[in-house]
């Protein structure tokens, strides 16, 4: 009989408009392909998604249960506050909803499923205490590093911020101890979780399907610069922040082209834009990023902020788009600066990159291959995938063996 695993998300895998999206996605492919029978149950904080992504989910999954969650603006803000007064980690409830408990309570009791995938610290709140030594936490990211870097941004987040690393750093202590198993997506996630859950943390890094991401044809002669993300995430709009405010200013290449793409852009972004020296264009939601990452001379990610390793990055590199980066925003995946990307922090460093790839066509030559055999050799979901079934296979052998060593 197929192993049954149910995965918990805060948000439909599909469409692919996020990184926790694209990894929840392809990790529910690779244990299907592994011959799981793997179900899902996802919130809907965005409404339903098109017909097409769930009639891809259908096609994939045992059972797909999507619960609406949509509290008002005014709800979500007040359950904020007073977790931040109260000094209680803001993901155990952010995401919580008791109707939405109540139906996955109902599905557990059908499904019976031998293995849940707990996607982030969102969806912790919603596990049953009983079925915790059968659950994997799909981390994502060393959640307690992403809030403390949030720190250094400055402003009302940085404080709020501040409030949240202690509470934050102990939930998710507590919740990789109660855990089966830890998906961690980098080494040093892996040695962070390691001390918290001793021999019960695996290494499960994101990923690109290289075959469908082929390196693209030709290298742009152009000028364009792309930075890619959702805008609803606080480290990517500090990002943009930090590219057009402190980075900008250094080029010397003025007839750059600098487009943001990515959902939801807040209103910041759109007069940051306009007040930069060189054209910026911001896009707002795109139903592909395939044409902006065709078009790019380069992807800048400078991020200052945030947890996990960027999908962005190696989706960049497996197409062949030189990577100009932050040491945090490539944090986790081994880059090694002048062979996969170019590593810079401070601001005018970050510009010279930016400027030496818009002229150097040999240096962009030369990181468009290197980037690709790297992600060929350590990122493609093939052999992620056959990392998450043997860890899924450790936590089988354990849930087994813990009744006969009750007995």
């Amino acid at each position: 009989m197929a192993t049954r695993v149910l995965f918990l998300t805060h948000e439909p895998p599909l469409p692919l408009v996020s990184g926790a999206r694209i990894r929840s996605y392809h990790l529910m492919r690779e244990l299907a392909r592994h011959g799981c029978a793997v179900s899902l149950f996802a919130l809907m904080p965005d409404g339903t998604p098109p017909a097409e992504a769930r009639a891809q989910l259908d096609a994939l999954c045992e059972r797909v249960e999507l619960r609406p969650f949509a509290p008002s603006v005014l709800a979500r803000r007040a359950r904020l506050l007073a977790d931040y007064a109260l000094g209680r980690p803001f993901e155990r409830r952010y995401f919580y909803d008791r109707d939405a408990a109540r139906a996955l309570d109902a599905l557990l009791g059908e499904l019976r499923p031998d293995v849940i995938v707990v996607g982030q610290l969102y969806m912790e709140a919603y596990l049953p205490p009983s079925l915790e030594a059968a659950t994997i936490f799909d981390s994502h990211n060393v959640e307690a590093r992403r809030v403390a870097t949030m720190t250094r941004a400055g402003g009302l987040r940085a404080a709020m911020a501040r409030r949240q690393v202690r509470p934050v750093a102990a939930h998710e202590a507590e919740a990789v101890g109660r855990m089966g198993r830890t998906w961690a997506v980098s080494e040093e996630e892996q040695e962070h979780f390691e001390p918290l859950a001793p021999g019960r943390v695996d290494l499960v890094p994101n990923g690109v399907d290289c075959e469908l991401l082929p390196l693209r044809a030709a290298q742009p002669a152009g000028s364009e610069v792309l930075f890619l993300g959702r805008m609803d995430y606080g480290p990517n709009v500090d990002g943009v922040r930090h590219l057009l405010e402190d980075v900008v200013p250094h080029l010397r290449r003025r007839d750059a082209v600098v487009r943001v793409v990515g959902a939801n852009p807040p209103p910041l972004v759109a007069r940051w834009a306009e007040s930069a020296d060189l054209e910026v264009e911001v896009t707002g939601f795109v139903e592909s990023t395939t044409p902006y990452l065709d078009s790019a001379r380069l992807l800048a990610v400078s991020l200052r902020s945030g947890g996990g390793t960027r999908l962005k990055i190696l989706e960049a590199l497996a197409r062949g788009v030189p990577v100009v980066t932050t040491t945090l925003g490539c944090e986790g995946q081994g880059l090694v600066d002048g062979h996969d990307a170019l590593i810079a922090d401070d601001p005018a460093q970050f510009a010279a990159a930016i400027d030496r790839l818009l002229e150097d066509d040999e240096l962009c030559a030369t990181l468009a291959r290197n980037g690709r055999a790297t992600v060929e050799e350590r990122f493609d979901w093939r052999s992620i995938g056959n990392a998450a079934q043997e860890s899924l296979q450790r936590l089988l052998a354990a849930t087994a063996a813990a009744p006969a060593a009750r007995g």
